[in-house]
């Protein structure tokens, strides 16, 4: 029974780290914003740099500006 609890809790930690990403740099979210269009991004056009529109867009009108992008890559939660 404690092995079971082991084991569960280690693929637990392992299934938590494989979703988290590795924070953009300065440099890489500045060209990822600019290939998004460097305005305000709607769904479809953040969806090839943010799995979750959701997350970034933290006052939830719909678009994500440069600050919740900035503040996304910061987070993890953009991509390249």
């Amino acid at each position: 029974m404690r092995t079971l609890f082991i084991v569960s809790v280690a693929a637990f930690s392992f299934a938590i780290a494989a979703h988290a990403q590795t924070p953009l740099s300065d440099a890489d979210c500045t060209a990822a914003w600019k290939e998004a269009g460097g305005a305000d991004l709607t769904p479809e056009k953040a969806k090839p740099f943010i799995a979750n529109f959701d997350q970034v867009d933290v006052d939830h009108n719909g678009a994500i500006n440069w600050e919740e992008f900035k503040a996304g890559c910061a987070k993890g939660l953009v991509t390249k």
